[in-house]
């Protein structure tokens, strides 16, 4: 498990790697908790995006993680998934709009 405290606009980034959740905490008090599958499967880097728009859909294990992230300045998070993928950022807004789309 890895926690970073930041700055807005969040307080709190969380990696909980056995349970393979992302928790998200928001200044307004809003606990988003994303799963690594949903993460990779919404990914929108432009070669997930490309393979979505042409229904050329990749087939995601069930079982992936994340195996470490890295904090983009004050954009948002890249994630380094265990499939091999990290082409992803994941800017602040977007892991907003997913965990409230999600939960």
């Amino acid at each position: 498990m890895s926690a970073q405290t930041l700055p807005a606009p969040l307080t709190e980034l969380r990696l909980r790697k056995a349970q393979k959740i992302l928790e998200v905490s928001w200044p307004d008090g809003l606990r988003s908790q994303l799963s690594c599958l949903a993460l990779r499967k919404f990914c929108a880097c432009s070669m997930c995006l490309q393979a979505q728009q042409s229904g050329s859909l990749t087939l995601i294990d069930a079982d992936v993680g994340i195996d470490r992230l890295k904090v983009s300045g004050i954009s948002g998070v890249q994630l380094y998934f265990s499939d091999g993928h990290y082409r992803g950022l994941y800017p602040w807004a977007y892991l907003r709009a997913l965990g409230e789309c999600l939960q």
